[in-house]
């Protein structure tokens, strides 16, 4: 538990109005301030239309949807990379991992889909659902089916699970730019479809500049669904074990995915404002990796962005807190926009 000081009864699932709930009507997202920003760094509506450049990527983050989402109430921005930090079910069935999936195929503006799962996720923590699958479903599933349809599904979904993934931004970045091109080259034709001689018709490649120009790597994502002890449910560890899942986190990642939040950063819940829940071994290790970035969510009301500074300021680790949905579970918090530069 987080603290002595709260008396929980024995975890339930849930009520079953929370089981039921379906993505909502379309709705205009709130406005939200969630004070200054670093720099690239932005609530998708105030992210400027276009990149930097066409050599960067453009990241958006998410978490904690909850099977609330879908194309019409919760529009995602186009980008080069969505970030799922977990909690994407509502009780973690096939059912519910199914309609995730389609949702994220769904989403053929954004060519690459890397996700971890979250506390919710019950059925792919396959140690915790052998003892706990009657809590939360009332027939047991397959656990390896579960993960198998995340893991093959295709579309760009990348499913990681204390895993680390490397985004090929050259790679990347020039397929985008082949598809354009030929896109570019369509519409030229179709300009001059009566035009004599068209097949003699140069095409001007400056239409589309290539973005692969200052790249030598990717960006290093690794990503874990454990958190602190909450209330018995999926991937948790009780404090002061947290530890050994933690050092496994490689020290030249750039972009951190955690479920749970570090300490003292997004991790207030309403029960107590001055109480920090979020993981302190979990901010050791940041200490010593020290990322560009670290995306989670869990604690719904957490959601914003805060800035570790390192070395005086030289040096900082942006934490971004990309929770979707809020306390009552519905999807009103907008993606964050994160725009990265060639590395």
């Amino acid at each position: 538990m987080f603290s002595s000081t709260f008396k929980f009864s024995k975890p339930k699932p849930p009520p079953q109005n929370f089981r039921g709930t379906r993505p909502e009507d379309p709705v205009e997202l709130p406005q939200q301030d969630v004070g200054p920003l670093p720099p690239n760094v932005y609530v998708a509506s105030t992210a400027p239309a276009n990149k930097p450049a066409p050599n960067w990527l453009r990241m958006v983050c998410i978490s904690d949807t909850h099977n609330t989402t879908d194309a019409n109430n919760y529009p995602l921005p186009e980008a080069d990379i969505l970030v799922h930090a977990g909690d994407f079910t509502k009780m973690g069935t096939t059912a519910q991992i199914d309609q995730f999936i389609c949702w994220l195929k769904s989403l053929t503006h954004i060519p690459i889909k890397v996700v971890v799962a979250g506390n919710h996720e019950v059925i792919l923590d396959k140690e915790f659902y052998e003892q706990h699958w009657h809590r939360f479903h009332t027939t047991k599933e397959d656990h390896e089916a579960a993960v198998n349809k995340l893991k093959s599904a295709g579309h760009g979904i990348i499913y990681l699970n204390n895993e680390l993934y490397i985004v090929d931004g050259a790679k990347l970045l020039h397929k985008k730019y082949q598809k354009q091109k030929k896109q570019s080259s369509m519409k030229v034709m179709t300009q001059h479809v009566d035009t004599a001689g068209a097949d003699d018709m140069d095409i001007d490649d400056s239409v589309v500049l290539d973005p692969r120009e200052g790249w030598v790597e990717g960006y290093r994502i690794w990503a874990s669904p454990w958190q602190p002890e909450f209330w018995e449910w999926a991937f948790n560890e009780v404090r002061g074990k947290l530890k050994d899942i933690w050092k496994h986190i490689p020290e030249d990642t750039d972009i951190l995915m955690t479920h749970g939040p570090p300490k003292y950063h997004g991790d207030i819940v309403p029960e107590n404002k001055e109480l920090h829940v979020g993981c302190g071994e979990l901010l050791e290790r940041l200490k010593l990796v020290r990322p560009l970035y670290h995306v989670f969510g869990h604690i719904h009301q957490g959601y914003g962005v805060s800035e570790i500074e390192w070395d005086g300021g030289s040096h900082s680790t942006v934490c971004i807190n990309a929770s979707t949905c809020t306390e009552r579970y519905r999807p009103l918090n907008q993606p964050i926009i994160v725009d990265l530069p060639p590395k």
